[in-house]
């Protein structure tokens, strides 16, 4: 019931919602002054969430920096979160990333640079999901091939959520890796909520994001003039992130 919700929820304050509910609305309305404004509203609304160089500051402001890989020290566990896997796409011989790959292949790099002595990845099947493999398995797939061993990779294949990706770590790391020095890594724009529900376990750590939406905040004619697809993906995430960090705080999840 709290997935199915938090989806309505998140549908509702979508920008294309808005738009898509504005412009029906304006056809139905028999006032003309509300006609006239709820056709211009959605129109304005538009070309504002599809401004590349708007949407693009939006999240830089949500996003934190990036860690200099010179800058990150030596870590006993980096711990993973997944949700960056497609796992209905076949052939099942290979692994299929969405945007965020850079959560593994910098944990990768970490690993290979000597900064994580051992490597949790958490998720399993997830919602609706029946008869796919497991999400951490799919990313342990992808280190066992890159060359981890097997030894330093733990799978934790319940977790369905964020919340539960952190309850379920943190039990991990109390009873197998305690008062170790721990680094978080997730998709910079979920890393706010994956922090907050982490250390809501109890545990100590500190963080790495990756998986950036953002660009350099440099101005050009396209991002400023051409309206794009992409700008309006950014405020999707955005606003889902937001509605996710609201719903985890009514629920005591943060």
């Amino acid at each position: 019931m709290f997935f199915i919700l938090s989806k309505i929820l998140a549908l509702f304050v979508m920008p294309l919602t808005w738009v898509i509910g504005f412009l029906v609305y304006s056809r139905l309305t028999k006032n003309p002054k509300r006609k006239k404004l709820f056709f211009i509203l959605p129109l304005v609304l538009l070309i504002f969430f599809s401004n590349q160089y708007i949407s693009n500051r939006a999240m830089l402001l949500w996003e934190p920096e990036p860690t200099p890989m010179n800058e990150v020290g030596i870590y006993d566990v980096g711990i993973v979160f997944t949700g960056i896997t497609k796992g209905s796409k076949s052939p099942n011989d290979r692994v299929y990333f969405n945007h965020g790959a850079d959560r593994i292949t910098h944990t990768l790099q970490l690993y290979n640079e000597g900064k994580l002595k051992h490597i949790i990845v958490s998720g399993g099947l997830g919602f609706q999901q029946a008869g796919m493999s497991i999400a951490a398995e799919r990313l342990k797939s992808f280190l066992l091939m890159a060359g981890v061993p097997d030894s330093a990779i733990t799978v934790e294949p319940n977790a369905v959520n964020t919340y539960e990706n952190a309850v379920e770590s943190a039990k991990i790391l109390k009873r197998d890796y305690p008062n170790q020095k721990y680094l978080l890594i997730t998709s910079a724009f979920h890393m706010k909520r994956s922090a907050l529900c982490l250390a809501k376990q109890g545990v100590e750590f500190d963080e790495f994001p990756a998986g950036y939406y953002t660009d350099r905040p440099t101005p050009n004619f396209d991002d400023i003039v051409i309206p794009k697809a992409e700008a309006i993906k950014r405020w999707e995430t955005l606003f889902k992130e937001w509605v996710g960090l609201a719903t985890y705080k009514v629920m005591g999840y943060v």
